[in-house]
């Protein structure tokens, strides 16, 4: 049969004893060889991540794109906000002291003369008008408060003027008496349109400040404490400035002229290149105003960017420098070092 003839095969016999030895010997080997090179695979790991991170370190020249912008407390702005409509509204139902309210029609008169464009003389009789009525006030405590109040009322009717005008297109007597030229201004440094609809890029906020800040100047209060805007609406001003710089209002008839006379497309290119060139010079200078009120704010590293852009590359390489020398390590680290390594080649040094 054959089931029994498969049993009566012979098993197998066992290998000499020096072959298995051998045998198990060439295994071991091979497994410890195995263990080696997967070891060296292993330890290539950790040099590999080093050296992809040593190259992520290494500068690599990066044209500078955004320039940080100021940060505010936006609870803080409604809270101010709303204090100052506030003090507006009380100051209406009482009344002001006819000494203050002296000093607001002289504003008005100022403002108004400059937006129908009257002239220098009117103007000038204006200006007198307006130190007659500073000078005309009666001292007293609370006073400060009282012209607080008066910026107050004159604010929200500024503001409730600009948004008619957006609505409607109504230049009002209020936008004429409180605003003066603010449109015509707008319009020239781009931060307002009038196609396809009519609008101003100013947030309430920045509108707010904008107004208190030539109220300020032009009643001269700009230096007293109690008039200084808090820092949180000034670095809102400032965010306007660095978002939509613009040429000043110096070179900004230099710069019609030139674009009125470009007849060819290289001659159109030169005139586009400096007028960017201008608004990030314009830019610098915001900048470098803003580093002295907000401690908070990169000023060297942003200064080290709008200087790049203004093409003055030797001053951009030396703010991202002194951006580095204060700042070893931080979120701006790693980019002033590239930045500033474009800012050399740029400049050919």
């Amino acid at each position: 049969m054959a089931g029994d003839e498969e049993e009566s095969k012979e098993a197998p016999k066992p290998l000499p004893g020096q072959v298995e030895a051998a045998l198990a010997r060439a295994r071991a080997a091979v497994e410890a060889d195995r263990k080696r090179k997967d070891g060296r695979w292993l330890a290539l790991v950790p040099v590999t991540i080093g050296a992809v991170f040593l190259a992520l370190l290494m500068p690599r020249a990066t044209t500078p794109d955004a320039i940080p912008l100021p940060r505010a407390d936006e609870r803080e702005l409604s809270r101010l906000a709303a204090e100052e409509d506030r003090t507006a509204r009380e100051a209406e139902s009482t009344r002001l002291d006819t000494d203050v309210l002296a000093v607001g029609s002289a504003y008005r008169r100022l403002k108004a003369a400059e937006a129908k464009e009257e002239g220098d003389a009117a103007l000038v009789a204006a200006r007198t008008q307006i130190d007659d009525a500073l000078s005309s006030l009666r001292p007293r405590p609370g006073l400060e408060r009282d012209l607080l109040a008066l910026r107050a009322v004159q604010t929200r009717h500024f503001l409730d003027a600009l948004r008619t005008w957006e609505q409607t297109g109504e230049t009002t007597n209020e936008l004429v008496e409180l605003g003066g030229a603010f449109i015509p201004r707008l319009l020239d440094a781009g931060w307002a349109t009038t196609t396809p609809t009519r609008h101003i890029l100013l947030d309430d906020t920045q509108r707010r400040v904008a107004f208190k800040l030539v109220w300020n100047a032009i009643l001269d209060l700009e230096k007293r404490p109690a008039f200084t805007l808090p820092l949180d609406e000034q670095r809102m001003m400032y965010r306007l400035y660095i978002e939509r710089p613009h040429p000043s209002d110096m070179q900004r008839a230099a710069l019609v002229a030139q674009r009125q006379s470009a007849s060819d497309p290289q001659a159109c290119a030169r005139a586009n290149f400096e007028e960017a060139r201008q608004s990030n010079q314009w830019r610098v200078e915001k900048i470098r105003r803003l580093g002295t009120i907000d401690p908070e704010y990169p000023a060297a590293y942003a200064l080290g960017v709008a200087l790049y852009h203004a093409g003055r590359y030797d001053l951009s390489a030396d703010a991202f420098s002194a951006w580095l020398k204060e700042h070893p390590n931080g979120p701006y680290t790693l980019r002033a070092r590239n930045h500033l390594k474009a800012a050399i080649a740029a400049g050919g040094t």
